[in-house]
């Protein structure tokens, strides 16, 4: 195969494992069985390195653009060129099992060094490759193994699989048995406990998240309470006026609604305008006094003035002393239909902040509350001063979008170049809503937990694979020898049947074998034991008949020769009156003859006595002068002629007889005339061509070797009125043979048959050449 047509297979092959690499089957959770590499190999192993090399940078492009570099893409790469260099020495296991016991240095220059990756990271990479390599090594083998695909891939296969052992093909074999179920059965069972992890760490986060929300709602709910009943409590202090009762009033019911209320922070009593009328504490951490902070700006100013009952909102403020969002409850002062301002209460944030800590202790869990418009009212992962900041176009308020109150989901935080490290940066979370506020509770935990179970799961697995791969090879080495040994034996013994040993037996060597094996041996022997007596008794009939054969041919070429002279010397004597009588006559002796001296070529042929006389001559003039002449006898057909001199080393007399048979079959066997097609050409490996085509009755493609025996002319119907005795194949076929060439028939399409001859052009004259047929 030339080298573009496996440059071409190779991207072809590459081109697939790409698109394979799409559908990647998941093992385990972030850990990922590649078809891509089958393909990949199967280029290096049928092609060659280069058409490897080609269809593993094809088919690993895509992890350049999923990892962010190359080193993955590169490991493809070499290892489909080193496992195609040492494809004509080992089998695909075996070089793939090589080239992985030399990558550690691969994955520690590459991922350690130039990509800066931890070693526990490159410890996790390169076995998970390496898995990946070696089965789809074993699949290929295992593939390569089979009697169709080996009968359609005979030619591309190299030696180690051409000449696959029976022990090789039972270890390839068992290994793949044993390594699947334990991939499909593992890694169901890995999926299943890492959903149940999942589960319960989900379960963990939304009780935790439930338990915060249920406090806050909680403190809203007292806090809404204390402030109703204080202002229930000012509106009947109003004065006829509609006043407020005096600041020192209004800061001695603040304190006590402080005082008395742990859900409350601080609390206002603000004016119609929104300007703090009295406040407590007083102060704030500045030391500046609060009263007289104006809040008209908040929209819950506006709010509580059309407000009859209690409101909770929260709000984000920069003054007053309070910096960043906040929850609120107010409620509007009435005389009637007369507005006299409103109270308001913070909630205790601070003291939500350490409820929520004492909620995860010392997990890793981290507790996340965002109020409607994104901001993070808290985050248990702060230390220190809060700082004000919000989760807007981050995964997490992306994921958030997509799940309802009560729900659970994930978002990954960091995009890992490993694909099984990146559970690590997975985080499940549960949320729960505050309807009052709009804000939502997250709990969440990043997937370092469940990262350790994969691991375990996972190198769990790999020993496991390992276990059962050397228990399976073993198996399979014992296996082996114990089938191996009786097959060998019968091999042995028909090895020195066919070479002439008839003495030959296997029964020894399947004495000790299974039921199966022991009953071939006894077969062979029993086989062999007729075979000889059959040999012998027909060597001893064809002995017999090829003496018989020759001393009778003899006897008649006597007196057909006699009769001949007697013919000739008649048809002179006689007019023309009986001129057509004699001549008919002389054809039928001609004929008479012809089938005797075939019968005595044949006898020849059979006691090996038939004896060449090579001349320099043109093999051309021979076809034509006979074909001319047989054809042009026969009125019913037209001769075809199409000659190219063919100047050789021949018998000029037995290849006469051979064009002689095959024109006269042609002839002969298509009874109802036609075109006989003859011609003549060399082949560009110097040999010489002769072709003769009917379009007569044809024959059968289970004949075709047949009819090159001796006496042999079919059991079809239309041969019944044509008349042969079968040796004319068989002759010519020999003298071919001895002039090292080859004879072929074949049926030809739309009715006929096509005999065609090929003979070596530069073939120096020999002496007498034993024919190799013996029977």
């Amino acid at each position: 195969m030339s080298v573009l047509r496996r440059i071409g297979y190779g991207l072809g092959l590459g081109l697939i494992g790409w698109v394979l690499n799409l559908a990647a089957l998941e093992v385990l959770p972030g850990v990922h069985l590649l078809f891509g590499p089958l393909l990949v190999l199967t280029a290096a192993v049928l092609f060659g390195p280069v058409a490897g090399g080609l269809a593993g940078a094809v088919s690993g492009v895509r992890t350049i653009w999923m990892w962010g570099h190359p080193w993955g893409w590169l490991n493809m790469v070499l290892e489909a060129v080193f496992v195609g260099a040492l494809r004509r020495r080992l089998t695909p296991v075996a070089a793939d099992a090589c080239y992985w016991a030399l990558s550690p240095l691969y994955f520690l220059l590459t991922y350690g060094l130039l990509q800066h990756m931890p070693l526990p990271v490159v410890l996790v990479v390169g076995p998970k490759q390496a898995v990946n390599g070696l089965l789809s090594a074993l699949i290929l083998q295992v593939v390569l193994l089979i009697p169709q695909v080996r009968g359609r891939l005979r030619p591309l296969l190299p030696l180690p699989l051409a000449d696959v052992s029976i022990g090789r093909a039972f270890g390839s074999a068992l290994t793949l048995g044993a390594v699947i179920p334990l991939l499909v059965v593992g890694g169901a069972e890995g999926r299943q406990r890492y959903a149940s992890e999942v589960r319960q760490v989900d379960e963990e986060n939304l009780h935790a998240a439930q338990g915060v929300a249920g406090e806050i709602e909680s403190s809203l709910m007292h806090a809404r309470s204390g402030v109703s009943q204080l202002a229930r409590t000012l509106s009947a202090s109003l004065s006829p006026e509609g006043h407020l009762p005096g600041r020192h009033v209004l800061e001695g019911e603040l304190d006590a609604l402080v005082t008395y209320s742990p859900e409350v922070l601080d609390a206002y009593v603000g004016s119609p305008e929104g300007v703090a009328l009295a406040v407590s504490p007083r102060r704030d951490a500045t030391d500046h006094p609060r009263a007289g902070t104006d809040f008209s700006d908040q929209p819950y100013v506006r709010e509580v003035q059309q407000a009859r009952e209690p409101l909770v909102r929260d709000s984000f403020l920069g003054r007053g002393g309070a910096q960043g969002p906040l929850a609120v409850t107010l409620a509007p002062i009435r005389h009637g239909e007369q507005y006299a301002g409103y109270v308001l209460a913070t909630m205790d944030l601070p003291r939500l902040h350490r409820h929520a800590r004492a909620q995860v202790g010392d997990s890793q869990q981290r507790i996340l509350i965002t109020d409607a418009r994104g901001g993070v009212v808290f985050d248990s992962a702060e230390q220190g001063e809060p700082r004000v900041h919000n989760i807007l176009g981050t995964p997490l308020a992306q994921s958030l979008e997509t799940v309802g109150t009560g729900g659970t989901g994930s978002y990954e935080v960091a995009r890992s170049a490993v694909t099984l490290l990146r559970l690590r940066a997975l985080h499940h979370f549960g949320m729960v809503e505050v309807p009052a506020l709009g804000w939502r509770v997250v709990v969440e935990q990043p997937g370092t937990r469940l990262q350790h179970d994969v691991d375990q799961a996972y190198f769990s697995l790999l020993g496991t694979m390992g276990l059962a791969t050397v228990a399976a090879v073993l198996l399979a080495l014992a296996l082996s020898r114990t089938i191996l040994a009786p097959v060998q034996g019968v091999s042995h013994a028909a090895a020195r049947l066919a070479a002439g040993d008839r003495t030959a037996r296997a029964s020894e060597a399947g004495r000790d074998a299974p039921r199966e094996l022991n009953q071939l041996a006894e077969t062979f022997d029993r086989m062999a034991w007729q075979l000889s007596r059959q040999m012998e008794a027909i060597e001893r009939t064809s002995r017999e008949k090829d003496a018989f054969l020759s001393i009778a041919s003899h006897e008649l070429k006597t007196p057909l020769t006699a009769l001949k002279a007697q013919v000739q010397l008649l048809r002179r004597k006689m007019g023309s009156e009986h001129g057509e009588r004699l001549d008919n006559l002389s054809r039928q002796v001609d004929r008479v003859t012809r089938l005797v001296n075939q019968l005595l070529d044949a006898s020849q042929l059979g006691l090996e006595q038939l004896p060449l006389q090579r001349t320099r001559m043109d093999l051309t003039e021979v076809v034509q002068r006979v074909a001319v002449g047989l054809v042009g006898a026969s009125p019913l057909h037209t001769l075809e002629l199409t000659a190219r001199p063919l100047v050789g080393q021949f018998d000029e007399l037995r290849m006469e007889q051979v064009v002689h048979n095959l024109v006269s079959n042609a002839i002969k066997y298509s009874p109802t005339g036609g075109v006989i097609e003859v011609w003549t050409r060399v082949l560009p490996g110097g040999e010489a061509e002769l072709v003769v085509a009917d379009r007569g009755i044809g024959l059968r493609v289970e004949d075709e070797e047949q009819l090159f025996g001796r006496f042999e002319r079919g059991d079809r119907r239309e041969l019944t009125n044509i008349s042969g005795i079968g040796v004319g194949l068989y002759v010519s076929r020999e003298i071919i043979r001895r002039h090292g060439g080859c004879i072929s028939l074949r049926p030809r399409e739309g009715g006929g048959a096509v005999a065609t001859v090929r003979l070596p052009l530069s073939l120096e004259p020999e002496h007498d050449a034993p024919s190799p047929h013996s029977g």
